[in-house]
This record gives structure tokens, C-alpha cells and sequence, in this order.
């Protein structure tokens, strides 16, 4: 994958960790390796943070935030600092208050309150899933902010209603007899901005539907 690196501990010269979405370790220059462990922590790995003091304490980062552990991850690492990286974001035209939306990597699309009325301000509890897997495009109908079309990985997408909850599946197919759509890994996804109700997608085909995705003419 894209995020495969090698980092090599500062004091034992034979311990090299490969990181990918399971870390792996060696403790003989490469001979063999085992994983390294991923007990209590998110997949999909991009860096490792080596004490130069204390080679047993380490801080991982991957999809789901920042991982630490004192012994090289023995009994498991401790969620450090829980955050996501966003690929793309979208506002709604909700007023007073409008909603932010945006997918993550590897955690989901998510929608939330850009303000509350709570003393505490906003909360974990006011932000909603709109749809699954690594997250991309979200998309929101001009005039009618509880209609909002989420993807994920290879042209999955959903029409999620914000006042019922409900997210539909409604990604083009291809036709009887014919060969698979190619989908991209970020599939384009955009609302006309003449018709609020027409949405346009591409797979290897560019697709457009009048009626939300409830049916696509090629």
C-alpha cells in the first residue's frame, strides 16, 4: 500500500518495523518478522514514533488517531488522541444553523452542527453517520438540507434522509449482459446546479439521474 514505510529502532540495530495495515517487526535484520500487534488499536498504520530514551515507548499513528504503548505494544496500545482525517467536506444551507459533512478516512461518512445551544458546546452525540467505509464525496440537495448523497470506496453511494435516518443504496448497475462498471476509487459525484434533484456520477460511464437516484439514464 501507499503507506508502507520502514522505521528502524535507534538502539537495537537488528529491530526494524515495517509498518502496512498490520505492523510487523523484526528483532533480527529481516531474518524473520512477526506482527507486532494491533490489541485495542484502528488498522492501516502510517507512522511510528520511537523514544530515543526509552525504545519500548512507542506512539503509532493510523486511521483511527494516535496509538501509545510502553513495551512495544506486549499488551496493547492506549488511544492516545482520538482523531480522523477528513477527505472532502460539504455544508448544507440549514438556518440558523447549518450542517458540516464530509467523508473520513476509513471512518465512515459523518455529518454534525456547525453550533448548539449547549453550554458544553458540541458533542460526540450530535454528529450522525450518513454512510459506511472510507468516506469521500458528501453532497447535500440545495433547499432541502435533510437529502444528503454520501459515497465510499468504488462508487457505493446513498441517499441518507436526515429526518428519518435512513440511508439508501442507490449506486448505478450495469445492465443485463453487459460487463461491470469500473469504479474509481473516488468516484465523482455532484448535484446540478440547475435541477436540485438531478445528480450526476461517473463510473467508466457518466450517469445521471432526475429523481435523486432512484432511477439513471447513461
Amino acid at each position: 500500500m501507499y503507506y508502507g514505510e520502514i522505521f528502524a529502532d535507534p538502539k537495537a540495530v537488528d529491530r526494524v518495523y515495517a509498518i502496512d495495515v498490520l505492523n510487523q517487526v523484526t528483532e533480527d535484520g529481516g531474518a524473520t518478522w512477526r506482527p507486532l500487534g494491533e490489541a485495542n488499536k484502528h488498522v492501516d498504520n502510517h507512522v511510528i514514533w520511537i523514544d530515543p530514551r526509552d525504545t519500548d515507548h512507542l506512539i503509532v499513528g493510523c486511521d483511527g488517531g494516535l496509538y501509545e504503548t510502553f513495551d512495544r505494544g506486549a499488551t496493547g496500545t492506549q488511544e492516545n488522541l482520538p482523531v480522523t482525517q477528513f477527505y472532502r467536506v460539504e455544508v448544507d444551507d440549514s438556518w440558523p444553523v447549518y450542517y458540516v459533512y464530509g467523508g473520513t478516512q476509513d471512518n465512515n461518512s459523518l455529518g454534525g452542527p456547525s453550533r448548539t445551544l449547549d453550554r458544553t458546546g458540541i458533542k460526540n452525540a450530535d454528529w450522525f453517520i450518513t454512510w459506511g467505509g472510507d468516506g469521500f464525496h458528501s453532497r447535500v440537495e440545495p433547499g432541502n438540507p435533510n437529502i444528503v448523497y454520501a459515497t465510499l470506496q468504488h462508487g457505493v453511494l446513498a441517499r441518507y434522509d436526515r429526518k428519518s435516518g435512513e440511508a439508501l443504496l442507490i449506486q448505478p448497475q450495469e445492465g443485463k449482459g453487459e460487463p461491470p462498471l469500473r469504479w474509481n476509487w473516488d468516484s465523482p459525484l455532484l448535484i446540478s446546479p440547475h435541477a436540485p434533484t438531478r445528480v450526476y456520477f461517473a463510473a467508466n460511464r457518466l450517469f445521471r439521474s432526475d429523481d435523486r437516484g432512484n432511477s439513471w439514464q447513461r
